[in-house]
């Protein structure tokens, strides 16, 4: 049997990168009969700021999780639509995949933040109405159209940049310890995914801070157009090529683990999935590699510990909680390796003691 995650999905069916693009967006659909639309309410608010949709296009503003009861609802409300386009950052983006999916229609992708790779992968992260995490559904089709407008980005918040940042630095490190890892010979593809990752990793250590910097300044440059590129597209094709040896890993099953304390629910997803890089490299012993991205996530501003991430509950409780979820069989942590739940909350611990046993190495960097 063929399984979704053994099938090469290469990304968008097209990919238009361009300053400005976000204006030729009636343009871009006018093959399409009857566009609707699906978006948040502050990308909504943020999106018509920049630019006008036509009044005559449905648009179901969401708020939530991308649920099962909220996909169920807004295809309910959007029948008769040929296309959804989907206007907001990864929620909104998964919410709108899986409606298009349940509609059997295509799918527009106008991310609004440079947040996740949302927009380029044929997969949607499902989370119950209260935000913990359930499970991953793969789709039948790969957008039809994906839109990046630097213009716009350049006025995200910059946490969205930083989360961004974070989910895509996994890429290398849960696709590299998979295929490292696979006990089978590998399909070309597969290394041709741990090429791509390789590259995305480099690019970010490069250039993810002048990319920060530009943000900030309100300056557009290219390393902000390379690394919003990276985040929003290059970075799906890791996946895309590589299929179940280039998807989620340690670094996401720590994600996921930490969507089960209520304190994180209001930290971004990559900025979860970074700190579960670092769980992920202490748990392969890979103490090097978490100096280098320590001295990183400083200078970036990502969470280092679970105190950054807001978690001010008993520290062995949180790490029980994380590593009991991110341990099951069915999660992706086991894709690395045999580790059993007591060795993750190890992994916990030595990042959460390890910056304090280094005082001379962290100190007078905030």
């Amino acid at each position: 049997m063929i399984h979704p995650e053994d099938i090469v999905r290469s990304g968008p069916n097209q990919f238009i990168s361009q300053k400005g693009i976000y204006h030729q967006l009636e343009t871009l659909v006018s093959s399409f009969q009857s566009p609707a639309v699906v978006t948040g309410y502050q990308s909504y608010h943020a999106f018509s700021q920049y630019s006008k949709l036509p009044s005559h296009w449905p648009v179901v503003q969401h708020k939530g999780y991308s649920s099962p009861n909220a996909i169920t609802r807004i295809a309910e409300e959007l029948k008769g639509a040929d296309v959804v386009i989907g206007i907001g950052g990864g929620t909104i983006l998964d919410t709108a995949k899986s409606v298009a999916d349940a509609l059997q229609i295509e799918v527009i992708m106008v991310p609004t933040i440079p947040g996740t790779c949302a927009a380029s992968t044929p997969l949607s992260v499902i989370y119950d109405d209260k935000g913990n995490f359930v499970r991953v559904d793969y789709h039948k089709r790969s957008s039809y159209l994906t839109l990046i407008d630097h213009t716009f980005l350049l006025s995200s918040p910059l946490s969205y940049l930083q989360s961004g940042i974070g989910d895509t630095l996994a890429k290398w490190y849960e696709a590299e310890a998979i295929i490292r890892n696979a006990k089978d010979s590998l399909p070309l593809m597969v290394h041709a995914a741990l090429k791509q990752a390789v590259y995305v990793r480099d690019i970010l250590l490069s250039h993810s801070e002048e990319a920060v910097n530009s943000l900030k300044t309100g300056q557009l440059s290219q390393a902000f157009a390379d690394v919003t590129d990276t985040i929003i597209t290059l970075a799906g094709t890791v996946g895309g090529y590589g299929g179940r040896y280039g998807r989620m890993a340690g670094a996401h099953a720590i994600h996921n683990g930490l969507t089960f304390i209520e304190e994180t629910h209001h930290v971004l997803h990559g900025q979860k999935v970074a700190y579960g890089i670092l769980v992920q490299l202490a748990a392969e012993n890979r103490m090097s590699e978490v100096d280098e991205l320590l001295e990183l996530y400083q200078t970036l501003g990502l969470p280092r510990n679970m105190h950054e991430l807001g978690i001010k509950t008993d520290l062995n409780e949180a790490a029980i909680t994380v590593a009991s979820h991110a341990a099951r069989a069915d999660e992706t942590f086991c894709l690395i390796g045999d580790y059993s739940k007591e060795q993750i909350v190890d992994a916990i611990h030595i990042i959460e003691t390890y910056q304090s046993k280094k005082p001379s190495e962290h100190a007078g960097k905030q």
